[in-house]
């Protein structure tokens, strides 16, 4: 496991290597625990050109709007500019039949992708830490994503769907410690109750699955996913450098190369290709899709893949599409 890092002087001191504090900064804040530290360590330390964010999903009512009221007045103490955003997340879910977490993920970075244009920020600091990177491991295990999904969050990370950098100071500090911090501070957070409700995937993560194999293993499983997770993400970027660019062809790739290639590199660049189209939620089985219709002469010739995009083959090109247009 990564060595157990503390919201200290040195800990602060090595953030400037790649996060310089004379940047103007779009620091993420729901109110909670996390952010909360967040917002209060990197004022205390010294960053002074913070611009705060609140996202409002506007899913708990009253609860949504004294959250950011508390958002609000907690930067106006600090003598920073906080900007509220309002977003329908419910209905977003339901016009592009997608979960909730996945709608409000979109409309979260949405949203601070205009404020980081607006502001000219360096870029977008977020509260991620190692319990919630254990989650992630855990939830693209599952899901079969690979490598690159095993590997978890990167401390510093690009959208694909835009040229939002994401910094993630936290990464490797445990939520214990998040908690420590504020008690020693009194850094007053808000409670999300939903946070306990097992609705979402990742709450079920949090309080059931983690806890369970807590107790299967004896022990606390978290130092070896995140050493796992460490792995995968050397092993993805030394195959990321073998495996070359994308065989595109028209507007697809070209399917004798694919056939040409080795599993294992024919998989990853197919991986690599509906991520760079935005299609969401994808792993093994979508993959193993996509070959089978790269690699048959006859059916299957087309494939439904997530997010209400299919895969075609036609005239040697493997292409997507989704209502019946092509995915650029």
């Amino acid at each position: 496991m990564p060595p157990k890092t503390q919201l200290n002087d040195a800990f602060a001191a090595s953030l400037e290597n790649w996060m310089p504090k004379t940047a103007t900064w779009l620091l993420a804040v729901s109110g909670g625990l996390d952010s909360m530290v967040l917002l209060h360590f990197l004022h205390r330390v010294g960053y002074g050109s913070l611009v705060i964010c609140h996202v409002n999903h506007q899913l708990r009512g009253d609860d949504s709007r004294r959250d950011a009221d508390f958002v609000s007045e907690a930067a106006s103490v600090l003598g920073l500019e906080c900007e509220r955003v309002e977003v329908d997340v419910a209905g977003h879910a339901a016009s592009e039949k997608c979960s909730i977490e996945r709608a409000a993920r979109e409309l979260r970075y949405q949203a601070l992708a205009r404020i980081f244009d607006q502001r000219e920020c360096r870029g977008v600091v977020t509260a991620h830490h190692a319990d919630d990177q254990v989650e992630t491991v855990l939830i693209n295990f599952f899901r079969g994503s690979g490598a690159r999904g095993i590997s978890g969050m990167e401390a510093v990370s690009k959208r694909d769907d835009s040229k939002l950098e994401i910094f993630r100071p936290f990464l490797l500090i445990p939520r214990r410690e998040l908690e420590r911090y504020a008690g020693e501070n009194g850094v007053e957070f808000r409670q999300d109750a939903s946070n306990f409700e097992d609705f979402a995937l990742r709450n079920r993560v949090r309080n059931t699955l983690v806890p369970t194999l807590n107790e299967v293993f004896e022990r606390d499983v978290s130092g070896a996913v995140l050493r796992a997770a460490a792995l995968a993400s050397r092993d993805e970027a030394w195959m990321s450098e073998a495996q070359g660019q994308l065989p595109q062809k028209e507007n697809g790739l070209d399917v004798a190369l694919l056939r040409e290639m080795s599993a294992a590199v024919r998989d990853r660049l197919l991986l690599r290709w509906l991520r760079e189209n935005r299609v969401p939620d994808c792993g093994y089985e979508e993959v193993s899709r996509l070959s089978r219709i790269v690699l048959s002469d006859g059916n299957p010739a087309k494939g439904n893949l997530p997010g209400g995009v299919h895969a075609r083959r036609r005239a040697g090109v493997l292409f997507l599409e989704k209502d019946g247009e092509a995915v650029d």
